[in-house]
């Protein structure tokens, strides 16, 4: 940390201030990543084709915001994370409209897949960011509530995409979402303005394309980093690749209406803020070990009973409690990424949100054509296998320099 961070970290108003700014970038990306759950059968529906052959518009996105991380990365280590996101959230928001007023499933995923580009810088910058201004001792209960600003963010997508697409159509989702990244992007324009210290630069981040090639070639050879990378990428894989067809589930197994899926798709972000707000006392009671353990168990067992039951009265604590289970997963990975290379974190975080969300939208496709041929069952069945082997491998092998450890109580 350069001698400008540490003056930064000192000055806490500009810290929580900018901040709240970020939380409310994080907002809107949430949000737009995740309306799909619920647009998804609409967009089916509108255009005259399966669930499966409308997948590639949900694909495209998750494949542009992962692959671009890896320009972000070094961009916001080289010239500051927070300039990086501001510009990242004016790209985003142009082609969020964009993707409100498209009229082809062509066009909504050209939009899809340039809103995903521009918006790859947001939430991975924004936890770099935080690490280099917070310890990592403190580090994981603070990255807990901002996240609680990206949980807001799938509500609102889940619940937008839902009952707004049902009773205004599925574009008004993504011109609220649009209109929550402009409010972001004025905020953060203020913010740079007032209070210039919150551009961090990292002397690592300087140099050429060449030089950012040796950055993360270095970075894959670190044992460390090469294992986040595979943990993250079980989970994304696992975890999207079936939550994205809960609401698919409940539109064609149970008739739900889509209003409907996104309510009962909301509950998963309530379990997520349960989390958010016990995540500090779980922490020191449990360690990050088990944690992510337990975490995975839960998400193992709620998607087996959607696979399995007969009625859809099971789905609304079974998707809340998995909101639960995957924060705790998940929050917990995320930490690990500040922490795997702290030399170059914005590069580091950016490569595991590469993985995170290019497993991501390959486990979505998979699962399409799963889904298509089979149903859902078998979709829910495997990520829970893979899900409940992602969280033994955690307990067992996690780096011992990546751990937060239990606080026992006499």
């Amino acid at each position: 940390m350069t001698t400008q961070d540490a003056s930064f970290a000192a000055t806490q108003g500009g810290h929580r201030r900018a901040i709240l700014f970020l939380a409310l970038a994080s907002f809107a990306a949430a949000a737009t990543t995740r309306v799909m759950d619920a647009v998804l059968p609409q967009m089916a529906v509108e255009f005259g084709v399966s669930i499966g052959s409308v997948a590639f518009v949900a694909t495209a996105y998750a494949f542009a915001y992962g692959a671009f991380q890896l320009v972000f990365g070094p961009l916001g280590d080289r010239f500051g994370k927070f300039r990086v996101i501001l510009f990242s959230c004016f790209g985003a928001c142009a082609m969020t409209f964009a993707c409100a007023f498209s009229t082809t499933l062509g066009q909504i995923a050209g939009a899809r897949l340039l809103s995903g580009m521009m918006a790859a810088a947001i939430v991975p910058l924004a936890i770099a960011w935080v690490g280099d201004v917070v310890a990592h001792e403190d580090r994981q209960p603070i990255l807990a509530r901002f996240m609680s600003s990206q949980i807001l963010g799938l509500l609102a997508g889940q619940i937008g995409g839902g009952v707004l697409g049902e009773f205004f159509g599925w574009r008004s989702a993504f011109l609220l979402i649009g209109s929550a990244y402009l409010f972001a992007l004025v905020g953060m324009s203020y913010e740079l303005r007032r209070n210039p210290a919150v551009v961090i630069v990292s002397e690592a981040g300087a140099g050429g394309m060449r030089h950012t090639l040796r950055v993360f070639a270095g970075l894959w050879r670190r044992p460390v980093v090469r294992f986040v990378l595979v943990m993250v990428s079980i989970e994304a894989f696992a975890m999207f690749g079936a939550l994205t067809y809960v609401g698919a589930s409940l539109h064609y197994r149970f008739g739900f209406d889509f209003a409907s899926v996104g309510m009962y798709l909301a509950v998963y972000c309530f379990g997520g803020l349960f989390y958010v707000s016990q995540s500090r006392r779980m922490l020191a009671r449990l360690g990050s070990q088990r944690l992510a353990f337990w975490g995975t168990v839960l998400v193992a067992g709620c998607y087996t009973v959607m696979a399995l039951t007969p009625v859809h009265h099971l789905y609304v604590p079974a998707i809340a409690v998995m909101g639960v289970g995957f924060y705790m997963l998940h929050n917990t990975l995320q930490t690990m990424a500040t922490q795997m290379a702290p030399d170059v974190r914005g590069s580091a975080v950016a490569i595991f949100a590469t993985f995170y969300f290019l497993s991501q939208a390959v486990g979505v496709w998979l699962a399409g054509q799963v889904m298509d041929r089979w149903g859902v069952a078998p979709v829910f069945l495997t990520a829970a296998a893979m899900l409940l082997a992602l969280g033994v491998l955690l307990l067992r092998f996690m780096p011992a320099e990546l751990r937060v450890v239990a606080v026992r109580r006499g």
